[in-house]
This record gives C-alpha cells, sequence and structure tokens, in this order.
C-alpha cells in the first residue's frame, strides 16, 4: 500500500502514513470520470486521461505537525518512535543569548541545526544537520532555507511537547515574523530583539524535552 498523499509504502495497514502522518491514507484512487484505479500522486488518469483532483495542500493541512492534527490516530507503535528524540542534555538559555551576540548568530545557526539531527525523522521531508547547516551558507539559496530551517524546528519540537502536554514551544507566527522582518532592509534592527525573543524560547523548549532518565528514550536510528 502506498500513501495517497505522499506516495511512500506504508508498513502493515497503519490507518495514519509513518511519513507525513496524512489521513486517511489509501494505496489507490478512483477516477471521476471513469472509476478506474489510479496510483498515489498521479494528476491524470491512465485509462481516460480524465485530470485528476488530487491537491498537495491536503497533505499539508493533515500534516502531522498541523498542531489540528489529532494524535491520538496514531497507533502506539508510531506514537513510541515518533516520540524518541536524542535531545539529552540543558543548556543554559542565558548562556546561548550570549554565545548568539558574541558570534552574530553563527552559535544559533549551528547549535540550532544540530538539533535537526537529534530530532526523529516523522515526515518524508525532514533533514538532518548536514542539509541544515550545509543549505545555510548558499549563496541566495539560503534567503529561502532560512523558513525550512527554522520553521520546521519549531515544528518538529511543537510536536514533541505536544505528545508531552507540554506547552507549545513558540508560535510559527511568530517565528515566520521574525524571518521576514530579517530579511527587510528597513526593518531588519527590529530582528536584532525578536530572534532572541525566539531562540530563548525554543532552548527553554529544549530543556523541558530532556528526560529525569537518561534510559528513558532510545537512541534514534540513523537511517542512510
Amino acid at each position: 500500500m502506498f500513501c495517497r498523499y505522499c506516495g511512500k509504502e506504508l508498513a502493515g495497514s497503519n490507518k495514519i502514513c509513518f511519513s507525513c502522518g496524512a489521513d486517511p491514507v489509501r494505496s489507490r484512487g478512483t477516477c471521476p470520470k471513469c472509476r478506474a484505479s489510479t496510483m498515489p500522486l498521479a494528476r491524470r488518469c491512465s485509462q481516460c486521461g480524465a485530470k485528476l483532483t488530487w491537491k498537495p495542500s491536503r497533505a499539508r493541512r493533515r500534516a502531522i505537525y498541523d498542531p489540528r492534527f489529532d494524535l491520538s490516530d496514531l497507533a502506539p507503535e508510531q506514537k513510541d518512535a515518533f516520540m524518541q528524540h536524542r535531545i539529552d542534555c540543558a543548556f543554559s538559555v542565558d548562556a546561548l543569548l550570549l554565545l548568539h551576540f558574541v558570534t552574530v548568530g553563527l552559535f544559533s545557526l549551528i547549535y540550532f541545526g544540530l538539533m535537526h539531527s537529534r530530532l526523529p525523522m516523522v515526515k518524508y521531508d525532514d533533514f538532518r544537520a548536514r542539509r541544515a547547516i550545509g543549505f545555510s551558507f548558499i549563496p541566495f539559496f539560503n534567503l529561502y532555507w532560512v523558513f525550512r530551517f527554522w520553521l520546521r524546528l519549531v515544528d518538529r519540537l511543537g510536536l514533541q511537547t505536544r505528545f508531552r502536554g507540554f506547552r507549545l514551544a513558540i508560535p510559527e507566527s511568530l517565528m515566520r515574523a521574525t524571518i521576514i522582518v530579517s530579511l527587510i532592509p528597513v526593518a531588519w534592527f527590529a530582528a536584532l530583539i525578536m530572534y532572541p525573543v525566539c531562540i530563548a524560547q525554543i532552548q527553554s523548549s529544549c530543556n523541558e524535552l530532556v528526560p529525569d532518565d537518561p534510559d528513558r528514550y532510545r537512541p534514534l536510528r540513523h537511517e542512510p
């Protein structure tokens, strides 16, 4: 079976896609014109050529990172796998802010870039530290990547806090507004205040996720 939204193969008969968290998931769809079976992600029917109505935006709305997504729909084995992380030690928020200013933001970029490798790979387009940090230094492309970097980190941490009933790390709208302001020449100075506020809240959330028992969570499996 394959997920109707991201096209990834499903293990067994899971109700929720392990890759993108979409619900519902179906191995095949049906052409509204000739009722022929259609493959996942197909844009046109192979039998009659009719255009299919599948839209990627539906998958985004139902993605597991959406705060409206009902986590109770996850199978127990999925939930257990999604809760595993390697954030095993707290870091002082004050020290983080000091290093952020001293290194002109470079420390925060690398530190939180590495954080991407400490969180579980839930969606099919999640990434690890190598991409998170490396893409941030590509000229012009980094103007787009800065949004992916921070917004996905907020999403991944938000999922962990929702699993444990903690407060949300930081509103995604605040993080997005901070990035936008930092890219506007006449308003970038406001980001000198907004960025520290955001990273302080993110680090506070990371510190909350540190388990009391070091053996509480299993080490993450690193996929090739």
